[in-house]
């Protein structure tokens, strides 16, 4: 079974949405956007207790109650023959299914206003074609979808003695004691009768007892007494019953004090139920911001706890922070943003490829902080991280405020960063060099690999390699400089396809990133690296040198550079914020 798309129609601040799904589902966006509504809807549609109690008027798009709610939903059940899951649907579905469309079932909420009630009626459907839903029967509430679905909602809030008494009964079902515990149980209650009774033959009680009794029948005259008697008597010996810290080599009790251990305590406990007591069920958790009162380090643990721990094969999370992207993996990416005053969505399956299995946590956690801005500059590596830190944060210092950011791709995952942010609606652009790579196997034939990098991103053709000759006397600095030379007469070639680049918002450089400086900088790069041939001097030792030379940049220095054609790409970043 697979969660396969949503649609959401007319409900709170969706007017109409239809978005991916995969059964990992990331949801995120700035703070009062409809994260938490996205979350809702998913709740009017699986939790009977949020949907028997049907729709107020505020739950209708700009309270436009003449328009029907519609929430409706699309499981992809083509692993019937191996996925428990997809037959238990089905075995619940009876004559709702026809022989139409055999791999998807649509479950579909409509909910209807009735003024007179003043509250909005809900119906659900179901079938497989959407065109011939059958109405699935209520009862106060209560459908054959409550049989299939469990949902566990965790706000971020999450309180560890609620969610403790609530799966008490369940954990200490008398059911499951064996003959042990059998034998054990009935000493207790024994214990309990004689402590019970010692603790009501006690004078304090007896006489407060008394007193309120007689406070009571001079208020009304009634022929009763009040009695006082522990909660262990009525309740049970597992009614008192509260969870402690024990640790190694102490037995001392302590409490379980600090909102992130308790937190992580929770998460344990509904890991546990979960696992040992609604396997008859499909558990659909919905998350919303965990982070919440937890360490950087827990929110990367319950990353991994998220997914990959088995208990947690369904979910629905809301978040703002990055590191709980750290170890994702076939999840649906969901940006929930504002466009032109209609509230919509964008959504994006975001597997890792197989080329990049061996570095998911690294490539994760360059993209995960890039999903929360705006406009993403992607560039190659650390060099020009630190020379466009230096200047942006010169000239433009709330640049990451106003939604933009630099991401380094280590030039390798340009085509991956560039899919998943545009495709949820992050503008993107791209500074990269005009590199040349030598094939493999030969001395002279080069790929226009920079180039056809950027014509990949824009979806257009490669260009077919370029030969430059060499002669046998060349000595390696002849050879580097032909290459130079090479990748100047290319970039003034190229016009067209430097037309189509710059149009997506890619930037090449005429050589490289060093060139351009000293294109821009001129005389004034010799004199603040004190070096008569600054283009190899910071290629010597790029990372360092060029720490250092953006150390001694001024603020004349930055703005140069902004204001300068070779870095346009960075002026671009800031117009579209409005400059």
């Amino acid at each position: 079974m697979k969660f396969k798309w949503i649609e959401i129609k007319n409900f709170r601040n969706f007017k109409e949405i239809k978005v991916d799904l995969t059964n990992q589902n990331v949801i995120f966006g700035l703070n009062d956007i409809g994260k938490s509504n996205f979350l809702a809807a998913l709740r009017f549609l699986f939790e009977r207790e949020i949907r028997k109690n049907g729709f107020i008027e505020s739950d209708f798009y700009i309270r436009d109650v003449d328009e029907e709610i519609s929430i409706t939903i699309c499981i992809d059940i083509k692993d019937f023959d191996v996925s428990d899951h997809s037959k238990l649907i089905v075995s619940r579905m009876a004559g709702a299914r026809s022989s139409e469309d055999l791999e998807n079932i649509y479950i579909r909420l409509n909910g209807v206003y009735e003024k007179n009630e003043e509250i909005g009626g809900i119906t659900v459907y179901w079938g497989n074609s959407l065109e011939k839903l059958k109405e699935i029967p209520q009862k106060n509430g209560f459908t054959e979808l409550d049989r299939i679905f469990k949902v566990v909602y965790i706000d971020p809030l999450i309180n560890l003695e609620r969610v403790f008494e609530k799966n008490k009964r369940a954990i200490f079902n008398q059911e499951k004691f064996n003959a042990k515990d059998i034998e054990k149980s009935e000493k207790i209650k024994e214990f309990t009768k004689e402590i019970n009774k010692s603790i009501g033959e006690m004078d304090v009680i007896n006489n407060f007892e008394g007193e309120i009794t007689r406070e009571y029948q001079s208020l009304k005259h009634e022929n009763i007494r009040l009695t006082i008697k522990s909660e262990m008597a009525i309740n049970g010996y597992f009614s008192d019953l509260k969870p402690y810290i024990k640790r190694e080599d102490d037995d001392n009790l302590y409490p379980t004090s600090g909102d992130g251990r308790k937190k992580i305590i929770s998460y344990s406990l509904l890991n546990y139920v979960t696992k040992n007591f609604n396997s008859e069920k499909i558990t659909i958790f919905l998350i919303e911001e965990p982070e919440n009162s937890l360490h950087r380090s827990l929110q990367i643990a319950l990353s991994k706890k998220l997914f990959s721990n088995e208990a947690y094969k369904y979910f629905f999370l809301t978040t703002h922070s990055p590191e709980l992207l750290y170890e994702m993996d076939n999840a649906s990416l969901i940006r929930i943003h504002s466009m032109d005053k209609i509230v919509c969505s964008s959504s994006y399956v975001y597997v890792v490829g197989d080329d990049y299995r061996n570095i998911k946590t690294q490539l994760n956690k360059n993209l995960v902080t890039a999903l929360f801005s705006e406009r993403v500059l992607l560039i190659e590596g650390p060099s020009e991280r630190v020379l466009f830190e230096k200047v942006l944060g010169t000239v433009k210092p709330e640049y990451e405020l106003n939604g933009a950011y630099i991401l380094e791709v280590y030039g390798i995952a340009f085509k991956k960063y560039w899919d998943v942010l545009r495709e949820l609606g992050i503008n993107v652009f791209v500074k990269t060099d005009n590199d040349l790579k030598r094939k493999k196997n030969t001395n002279n034939i080069f790929d226009l690999i920079g180039f056809n990098r950027a014509l990949e991103l824009c979806g257009k053709r490669k260009m077919p390699p370029i030969n430059i000759t060499f002669n046998e006397s060349d000595t390696k600095d002849l050879k580097s400089a032909k290459i130079v030379q090479e990748k100047r007469r290319l970039f003034q070639k190229l016009k067209t396809s430097k037309r189509i680049i710059n149009s997506n918002n890619i930037y090449i450089s005429t050589i490289d990133l060093e060139h351009d400086l000293h294109a821009a900088l001129g005389a004034r790069l010799e004199e603040l690296t004190g070096n008569s041939n600054p283009i190899k001097y910071l290629q010597s030792a790029k990372l360092i040198n060029m720490a250092e030379l953006a150390k001694e940049l001024t603020y004349e220095d930055c703005k140069h550079l902004y204001d300068h054609p070779k870095f346009a790409v960075l002026k671009e970043l800031n117009k579209h914020e409005g400059e």
